[in-house]
């Protein structure tokens, strides 16, 4: 059942605050078991966050390391203007993630900065770091993540063992497997797979946990990775400022990235969540001002949606960064697919969330007519039978 909520905390968004009311606490409750990295820092970001930046990037930006993954390009920013007609408003742009690097979604960003930080390094490229080749790389993923890990442990040369909950796609399991990873698939949903890997890493002195929720630093450095695309975007808006962005959400810790960087300088669009309707945690919480968890199981096709909680890190920025959320059903989201591939952009069920989303946001709510809208599309295609099987229909 589609649902929306409207959060009245937006309206009194302010930086999250540690207890010394200095800033949000980045401090981590507990290390990862390989190594617990470099104490915190973040990395050197233009004057201006919120706007385009140059070719030169200073020693710590992400981008430095991404720009050095093989098959590494900016993603387009593409305009579709049947989709600004049918909303009413001036321009409907989608950022369009269905390759990147090489892999099918912008969770590489976030997997290589995370693991290059927690390996020891500060600045430079995966090629800068010195790697114990008995290193092996453990996550929990419903995915997207767990497939960037594995590549990056293929590109570093180490192992990678990633657990998936049952139900996920075979297809999605099998990617994984073919960047040379041990899967364990197991039989619960997300929030198991989670607490069965980090058991899994726990146990290796050898392992590093390379999660991208919970309370170590790697979703603090995932979030820094994923920045990339919000700074790709404003590249390509050239100074226009977007008054909505859509964002699919899972556990947040991508939508917490959306709402930091367009809270600090420059443009501050209306910000909306899309979730799927068996798996709503973020909209639950924000309704009930506190997190709340969704049980298991989730049954959406939308697989890298499907978490029950809001991650520890992005619950503060999403309860009062978040403008309004909305859940879609699976079949909005397969029209959204249609729609998408009608405009020749591939976008698999996660990506064309953001679409179905923006579809239920405009059925009751209004922008200007020369409003600009952003969705950001995370994934592309995972099994292309079942894609054509699905834009085909």
């Amino acid at each position: 059942m589609q649902d929306m909520y409207l959060n009245p905390a937006a309206k009194t968004w302010s930086t999250p605050v540690s207890p010394s009311g200095t800033g949000l606490d980045t401090t981590p409750t507990n290390a990862n078991s390989a190594s617990s990295g470099p104490e915190t820092r973040s990395p050197n970001q233009p004057a201006k966050p919120n706007q385009a930046v140059g070719s030169d990037l200073a020693a710590g930006d992400p981008r430095v390391l991404h720009r050095a993954l093989p098959g590494f390009a900016a993603t387009p920013l593409v305009e579709v203007p049947e989709l600004a007609k049918e909303f009413g408003v001036g321009r409907v742009l989608v950022k369009d993630e269905h390759v990147r690097a090489g892999l099918p979604s912008f969770k590489v960003l976030g997997a290589a900065w995370a693991v290059f930080r927690a390996l020891g390094g500060t600045s430079g490229t995966l090629d800068d770091l010195d790697v114990d080749p008995a290193t092996t790389l453990v996550s929990a993923t419903a995915g997207n993540h767990g497939r960037a890990v594995a590549y990056i442990a293929r590109v570093l040369g180490v192992g990678a063992h990633i657990f998936i909950p049952a139900g996920t796609a075979p297809a999605r399991i099998e990617a994984i497997r073919s960047e040379g990873a041990m899967v364990d698939v197991v039989d619960g949903d997300y929030a198991l797979a989670v607490d069965l890997a980090e058991k899994r890493a726990a146990s290796d002195e050898k392992a590093l946990f390379a999660q991208d929720v919970g309370d170590s630093m790697t979703p603090i450095w995932a979030v820094q990775g994923y920045r990339t695309v919000l700074h790709e975007i404003d590249e390509q808006l050239a100074g226009t400022a977007p008054d909505l962005v859509v964002v699919p959400v899972g556990a947040g810790v991508f939508a917490s990235t959306v709402v930091q960087h367009y809270r600090a300088d420059g443009a501050r669009p209306g910000i909306l969540a899309v979730e799927p309707d068996s798996a709503a945690c973020l909209l639950e919480s924000l309704q009930a001002g506190e997190p709340v968890r969704v049980p298991g199981p989730h049954p959406s096709g939308m697989a890298g949606l499907n978490a029950g909680d809001v991650d520890v890190h992005a619950w503060p920025y999403l309860r009062n960064g978040i403008d309004a959320a909305v859940t879609v059903t699976d079949e909005q989201t397969h029209e959204a697919m249609r729609s998408l591939a009608s405009a020749n952009i591939a976008a698999g069920e996660c990506g064309a969330a953001s679409l179905a989303g923006a579809r239920a946001f405009f059925a009751e709510q209004k922008l200007g007519p020369d409003a600009v809208v952003v969705l950001i599309s995370t994934e592309g295609v995972h099994d292309q039978a079942s894609y054509e099987a699905i834009v085909n229909r």
